[in-house]
């Protein structure tokens, strides 16, 4: 008998945070893995390139974690890719046919749930977390860096969708952001019911940490020039953990209310970047809107 496999892979920024610590954790009708029990499967998926010795010690650990009688739940936003790497990312399609390799068809019963979010706004809340993170970049030198490393085009959505059902079949749920925001209690509970699960389970709805504004994504980009991090190599200045403060380094003072109450404005990327993505994205988006029991913002359009 197939083991049931459900596979939430992204994309990042589609709420994969508050579904991993609020809801699925509280699930009982699946056996949920926690990432940090597979923290290291999980980099080598999203990372390496895996011989077949790779893949089953990934899959034997996996197993080793599932619960006999109950669906496994692995979910984790690498799995779509990795837009905050320094160098050129492993391409979503690979990872997808590592998960393939990792769950064969003959054992596994595989339902990938994949989260979507408009790309103007995809590529926002990317380059805020680029600064969150330490870097210094300009929008414009971080989307230049999304198209070296090929990256921006596996936020065609539809061509994404076209190689899950290549690889995996079309038993597959699309998650669209805009639309958990609009109805949270109903969308919430139209995803559990693909999963087996007919009631939202009671949940810790921890308030997310508020994004850079203006002013703080301006001041962040001159600061952590001088800091050293994953987002900034180079920087010279190593952050120092302290008991009271935590890493001192210029995020936690820039994300604060005090920050927020001298000025807060909503961040947004320059009018040409968003002109520019609207544009690459439009002919992919249409075709998006035009699959069967895709309900499709109307911002994805325009």
């Amino acid at each position: 008998m197939k083991k049931t496999i459900y596979l939430h892979v992204g994309y990042h920024k589609t709420a994969t945070t508050f579904l991993q610590n609020s809801i699925f954790p509280n699930l009982k009708k699946v056996k949920h893995i926690k990432n940090k029990k597979i923290k290291n499967e999980l980099y080598r998926l999203r990372v390496r390139k895996l011989k077949d010795e790779d893949i089953l010690e990934i899959r034997n650990r996996f197993d080793e974690l599932g619960k006999e009688g109950k669906p496994t739940l692995i979910s984790y936003e690498g799995l779509s890719g990795s837009p905050f790497k320094q160098k050129k990312p492993k391409k979503a399609a690979t990872i997808l046919k590592d998960l393939r390799r990792v769950f064969p068809e003959d054992q596994y019963d595989v339902k990938l749930i994949i989260g979507i979010r408009e790309q103007v706004q995809m590529m926002t809340s990317l380059y805020v977390q680029h600064l969150h993170m330490g870097g210094y970049k300009q929008a414009e030198d971080y989307m230049d860096k999304l198209e070296k490393h090929e990256v921006l085009d596996q936020y065609k959505y539809n061509e994404y969708l076209d190689l899950v059902e290549e690889i995996f079949g079309q038993d597959y749920y699309l998650f669209i952001y805009e639309n958990l925001k609009k109805d949270q209690k109903g969308y919430l509970l139209a995803l559990l019911n693909y999963i087996g699960v007919k009631k939202i389970p009671d949940y810790d709805d921890y308030p997310a940490n508020k994004s850079y504004g203006v002013l703080q994504a301006k001041i962040a980009r001159r600061l952590n020039y001088f800091f050293y991090s994953k987002q900034n190599p180079n920087g010279r200045i190593k952050p120092k953990k302290t008991k009271r403060f935590g890493k001192l380094w210029p995020r936690p003072f820039l994300q604060n209310k005090i920050s927020y109450k001298i000025h807060y404005k909503r961040y947004t990327l320059p009018e040409d970047i968003q002109r520019k993505i609207r544009e690459r994205y439009k002919e992919d988006n249409i075709k998006l809107s035009q699959r069967d029991n895709v309900n499709l913002p109307d911002n994805y359009l325009y």
